[in-house]
């Protein structure tokens, strides 16, 4: 099969921000089309605009606890090159000054903490610079290769040298409620029943909050800051428990696909690559009530690939898991729905259920779990 498709990475509209001189009906159009279509020498400013300038803060108001990485000239080194640091980590709702030179270029990056269910999302733009690949501080030089500072590539957004305040949001708009927002998201990485995440605070969030504070025998009278400090770490601990995860036991490559019922609607996607003795975990979300399916195919050197076998089930399990059919093509495909595959342009294959029940499974899968067949519409 060709074309891995990673669906680890989530991408949000990446930021909005405040400057002394802009309307604010019209700020975030011309600050966005300015960051991402003005050349670097656009953004000079008079010894007056500098000296006058307040120190540049970044805010989250996502819902995410949000990893922060900036390219700027440091503070005090108005001369000297770009560099980036990180992470910054930020919390819903807080902001953060950041020591860059007055009226010199600067860029930002955020993405989620790994703490978070359903894998990383990023806010970004159309600069790379170097970041680190952990969640561990870092600085970065822009004139080295990423690979020689053993780093990778991330794309950053260019930010006005006169903005003073920068804020990370999602297409919800949280602003203050970014913090309420927060709480609930952590309650639902922590599996607790949040059904959506809206910022409002009220008696459904504080008796759920309440509920976690008694099942890990936490004082109720805690501060805000306590009770965030236990659910990152109950969070980041669950993360072991969640999602489904595929291993590899077989002779050769496989590539494998999934799909699943969100927000009421049907989602497949693919492709993944599996090599021998390897894993994957397309899908970093508590699994119950997902009714989760796999497909995959197995290399076969000069043969068609060969297809999971799919096994009929009992009648008896017909309520808890069935077997369906769900679009794949052979390149990476996101496809909504389950119907007309054919006329979205992909092709229908049957897909292997997966406990309905649990929180997080592990498949293993061998040579032996796959059979040589055909399927129309893919080579």
């Amino acid at each position: 099969m060709a074309g891995a498709h990673m669906d680890c990475w989530l991408n949000f509209s990446p930021i909005k921000g405040r400057g002394r001189s802009l309307p604010n009906v019209l700020k975030y159009v011309v600050l966005v089309f300015m960051a991402l279509c003005m050349p670097l020498n656009g953004y000079a400013q008079s010894d007056g605009d500098v000296s006058e300038q307040r120190p540049w803060q970044v805010c989250n108001e996502t819902s995410y606890i949000l990893n922060i990485a900036v390219a700027s000239v440091t503070q005090g080194e108005g001369n000297s090159p770009l560099t980036v640091k990180g992470w910054h980590r930020l919390r819903s709702g807080k902001c953060q000054i950041m020591a860059v030179e007055q009226g010199t270029p600067r860029y930002v990056y955020a993405r989620s903490a790994s703490l978070h269910q359903g894998g990383v999302r990023e806010w970004k733009g159309r600069r790379s610079f170097c970041v680190g690949v952990k969640e561990d501080d870092f600085t970065a030089s822009t004139n080295t290769a990423c690979n020689l500072q053993d780093k990778v590539f991330a794309d950053f957004l260019r930010v006005v040298p006169t903005e003073e305040r920068t804020a990370f949001v999602e297409p919800a708009n949280y602003g203050k409620k970014a913090e309420t927002a927060g709480l609930q998201r952590l309650l639902m990485d922590n599996n607790y029943a949040i059904t959506r995440v809206d910022g409002l605070g009220g008696r459904r969030t504080s008796n759920t909050l309440d509920t976690f504070l008694k099942d890990h025998k936490l004082s109720t009278n805690s501060s805000l800051g306590a009770r965030l400090d236990a659910l990152e770490k109950f969070a980041t601990a669950a993360q072991s428990t969640i999602g489904l995860t595929i291993c590899s036991t077989a002779s050769a490559r496989i590539w494998s696909a999934i799909a699943y019922r969100a927000d009421g609607y049907w989602e497949s996607k693919g492709w993944w690559p599996i090599e021998p003795n390897s894993c994957v975990r397309p899908l970093a979300r508590n699994l119950k009530n997902m009714e989760a399916h796999v497909y995959a195919r197995l290399e076969v050197t000069g043969q068609q690939d060969r297809i999971l076998i799919v096994p009929q089930l009992p009648a008896r399990n017909a309520k808890k898991v069935s077997n369906k059919e769900f679009c794949i093509s052979e390149a990476g495909f996101a496809a909504i729905t389950h119907e007309f595959c054919e006329d979205q342009g992909y092709v229908s294959a049957q897909f292997k259920p997966v406990s309905n029940i649990q929180t997080g499974v592990t498949l293993s899968l061998s040579d032996a779990e796959f059979k040589q067949t055909t399927l129309a519409g893919l080579r």
